[in-house]
């Protein structure tokens, strides 16, 4: 009986998990179209870090390191 709580407590707790992650998202995202590449600048809200990656012509990946502002 008492596994069987915990089997339905664990439960309860990862459906509001998933349901709260789609009102509060990690990430936020931002694609910034210029001439010859795109930029797609990507915030993560939890730890209030951002980080860059530029796609030139070709499809090349060019990744830039993290930036904490603080």
């Amino acid at each position: 009986m008492q596994k069987e709580l915990f089997a339905y407590g664990a439960l309860a707790l990862l459906a509001l998990g998933l349901v709260l992650h789609t009102f509060f998202p990690r990430y936020d995202w931002k694609a910034i179209e210029q001439q010859g590449s795109v930029s797609v600048i990507v915030y993560d809200k939890w730890t209030g870090r951002y980080q860059r990656g530029v796609y030139d012509n070709s499809g090349n990946l060019n990744v830039m390191g993290v930036f904490t502002p603080f």
